[in-house]
Parts: C-alpha cells; structure tokens; sequence
C-alpha cells in the first residue's frame, strides 16, 4: 500500500485519510466492494485510503468535489470523489464520516434505502454538551431502512484503520438493530486489524458510546497526543 502523507491524529470523528450491503450477497470482505466515504477530512481521508489499501473500490463524498482539497484528498488516498448523491449511487456500502450536525441534512440527498451505514461520526457539541439524541440513532430513524452499524466514533483517525500501530490490545465497540450488518462490519473491522471488538447489542448503546467523546478530549489533554485508545478489562464474573 502506497504511504497517503496525511496527518491521521484526528479527533475521532470530531470536525478539525466489505461486503455489500447485505442484499444480495453472503458475509464476509472477501471480495472487493464500491464503498462510498462520505466526508473528506482527516477522518474520511483515512478510511478512505485504508479501504483502498485493501483492493476496495472508493469514492469519497463531498460537498465541493471539484475543489482543489476534495481533488488532493482523492488523489492522495487513491478514491475517486464526488457529490454525496454520486458517492451514495456508487456505495455499496456507505460510511459516514461528516460532523455529526451535517449528517442528516447531507445524507437526505442520497439513495441509501437497504444499505450497510457505518456511522463513525459525533456531534461537535458532545465534547462539552448533553446529548439530546444520539448521533447514531438519529440516523436510523431519519433513514429506516438503513442497516446502521455504529462504530469507530471514539478512537482517533489513524487507530481507526491501524490499530497495531499503539503497540497494545485496546477496544473498540459496536452497535446495531441488524446482527446482520454487525456481522459484516466486523469482519471489515478485522481486516483493519482490529483484534478487540465490544458488541454491545442495539443502538440505544450510540448514547454511551458517543458520551466517550468528552473523556477522549480529557485523555487527549492529559497525554498532550491522540495516540491513545481504551482497552476493556474483564474477569471472572462475581
């Protein structure tokens, strides 16, 4: 996989680099998907460049994809680019990547109907602010017939698709109405190298999993580096 020079310590899926969608086919990654990454910032950018690292067919969504930084990031990660209809029409799968109050009204200008979603992103207000209605939750009932799998929202872009490169075990957690969905995106999540994946059942879990944010931003503070995720330590039950 060619080197993609973008710097991937990014909030994860705050705003500052598969199977299909499961109508058709069997489980499983194996073969190679058109995925669409809605969002060209750091985060989409890096899952974007994984997922062609991976021999899958990208097209990243933008709002400006003629703009001079929607060509770069295309370029740099090896995607293609388009409008979020273009990128939606051309996804198999769709994954969101936009700050999480520009989700809903971007994403209304796609044909998602009976898609794979993963939702990795948060509303910038979580960092300081309750949580009305969950990021995740808001999307499935918005969009559904979506197959919405949350995940990845609360790890920082580069450990999204390198975990191996902390040098530790550490977690990450998922959610979904469809165990389907679930299924499939766990094993795109393993091809990523994730070891340690959290099923925490439905997606009234969005709420715990995106109230992570403001202990991230603390831990980020503390550690002066986004280099860092959470690892999930049980015993013998009591």
């Amino acid at each position: 996989m060619d080197v993609i020079e973008f710097d991937l310590f990014a909030r994860p899926g705050v705003s500052h680099r598969l199977q299909t969608d499961g109508r058709s086919r069997g489980s499983g990654v194996e073969a190679q998907l058109n995925i669409a990454v809605m969002g060209t910032g750091m985060v989409g950018s890096a899952i974007a460049g994984r997922l062609v690292g991976l021999g899958h067919s990208v097209m990243l969504g933008s709002r400006a994809p003629g703009a001079d930084k929607a060509k770069a990031v295309a370029n740099a990660t090896g995607a293609s680019v388009g409008s979020h209809a273009e990128a939606a029409a051309h996804g198999e799968w769709i994954v969101n990547a936009l700050p999480g109050e520009q989700s809903i009204p971007l994403l209304k200008s796609c044909d998602l109907d009976g898609k794979i979603l993963i939702d990795i992103g948060n509303y910038d207000i979580a960092v300081d602010q309750p949580i009305v209605a969950p990021l995740g939750q808001a999307i499935q009932q918005a969009f559904p017939s979506v197959r919405l799998v949350k995940t990845l929202n609360s790890v920082s872009a580069h450990l999204m698709v390198d975990p191996a490169h902390l040098g530790a075990e550490h977690t990450v957690f998922i959610a979904s109405n469809d165990a389907d969905a679930k299924a499939q995106v766990t094993e795109l999540l393993k091809t990523f190298g994730w070891r340690r994946i959290l099923d925490l059942g439905d997606l009234k879990h969005c709420r715990a999993m995106e109230q992570l944010i403001p202990l991230w931003m603390s831990l980020e503070a503390a550690f002066g580096h986004p280099n860092f995720n959470l690892a999930v330590v049980t015993g013998d039950k009591v």
